[in-house]
């Protein structure tokens, strides 16, 4: 996660994050509606509930921060460029978590038992995962001196350091080892598990594509479930929370792109 810093007026600032990711969301998106409707819809003439989902889930990642670029077009604030962030990754986990993953173990005709082990192994480790990644880096920034780092207090307004992502990386890896074994153990535990049951039962019918690319991506989407709460926790809590502390808005600075 990087910026770049250069010479722009304050409205471009915005539009530039928000049209820098555009394309990248168009295309995760169309290639998840058309997964649903092919799969779901077409192939397996189960249900088209999936694509209608998957157009719902484009339709509010692809406007929203359009809207947000009229309501807050001339705006700096930070926490108004994390939510723009935060949109782009709902992007990517609705292909790799939802599509590939919960639509297949919800929609696909298998079995009963393998539906439920297939939702269950996903759902707790999502979860913990979202709990685990959550509670390690909120325990970081109360303990760090992120804050101190990362923002500046003395103006009129709290400015957000150019360098953000680099300050938060370096810290966090330092003083946080344990994510890197949590990652290991979540990361192999699940598709373990996944592949064992697919191997050991009949369960899954013939949907073995479906199934691997379920298996395989899963491990991806809890990585996407660790960076949407380091942006949700680093761009919208805490700067929210020092805005409510100090009565000052946190900004980025008049040159830099997020």
């Amino acid at each position: 996660m990087t910026h770049v810093a250069v010479d722009r007026d304050t409205g471009s600032q915005l539009r530039s994050t928000i049209f820098r990711g555009l394309g990248a969301t168009v295309l995760l998106h169309g290639f998840s509606i058309v997964l649903a409707f092919a799969a779901y819809r077409y192939d397996f003439e189960v249900s088209s509930l999936p694509g209608q989902i998957s157009v719902a889930l484009a339709v509010l990642c692809i406007f929203s921060p359009l809207v947000a670029l009229l309501v807050f077009r001339n705006t700096r604030r930070f926490v108004v460029f994390g939510c723009v962030r935060l949109f782009n990754l709902l992007s990517a986990y609705t292909l790799v978590g939802i599509t590939f993953y919960y639509f297949y173990f919800i929609f696909a005709p298998i079995s009963t038992p393998a539906r439920t082990i297939g939702l269950l192994v996903g759902s707790i480790l999502t979860l913990y995962w979202l709990g685990f990644s959550y509670r390690a880096l909120s325990t970081f920034i109360q303990k760090s001196k992120f804050v101190e780092k990362a923002f500046s207090t003395s103006g009129v307004s709290i400015q957000c350091d150019d360098r953000f992502f680099e300050i938060l990386n370096k810290l966090y890896e330092e003083k946080n080892p344990f994510p890197a074994w949590h990652t290991w153990i979540v990361m192999g535990v699940a598709p373990f598990f996944l592949v064992l049951n697919r191997l050991l039962s009949a369960y899954f019918g013939s949907q073995g594509v479906l199934f691997f690319i379920a298996a395989i991506t899963f491990p991806a989407s809890l990585w996407l479930i660790g960076l949407t709460v380091r942006v949700f926790v680093t761009m919208i809590q805490l700067p929210l929370s020092l805005e409510k502390v100090s009565g000052k808005s946190v900004e980025i600075s008049a040159d830099a792109v997020f």
